[in-house]
């Protein structure tokens, strides 16, 4: 056995210890509240798909902002004192649309199969 395979052994069964089996606790408490891990994994997946779509669109409507209404840029910029500050609004209202058209789209195709 290399050093290389003691190490990452060594490392594993301290993040085991330092988690003291929080995965398995966790899952238990799923089975006990009849959530099927595969809906909670495309929960997550949902989840992670937003933050990138969020991510993309809040990068375009922020360069679409600052190209063609600068005034308006300028404006929000002085108004929150930081570019980032401002990227990090477009960005949540962003996640928070992906969000609600997705609500959306699960309330129509309800109405629709029932």
């Amino acid at each position: 056995m290399g050093v290389q395979k003691l190490a990452a052994n060594s490392a594993f069964k301290q993040s085991k210890e330092l988690t003291g089996g929080a995965d398995k606790k966790i899952f238990k408490a799923l089975s006990k509240a009849k959530i099927p891990k595969k809906k909670l994994a495309k929960e997550i997946l949902w989840f992670f798909g937003a933050v990138f779509i969020a991510f993309i669109a809040g990068f375009l409507v922020y360069y679409l902002i600052g190209e063609f209404l600068t005034n308006v840029f300028v404006e929000f910029v002085t108004d929150l004192q930081s570019i980032t500050k401002f990227y990090y609004w477009i960005f949540l209202f962003n996640l928070i649309g992906v969000y609600i058209a997705r609500l959306i789209i699960w309330a129509i195709k309800t109405v629709m199969l029932k």
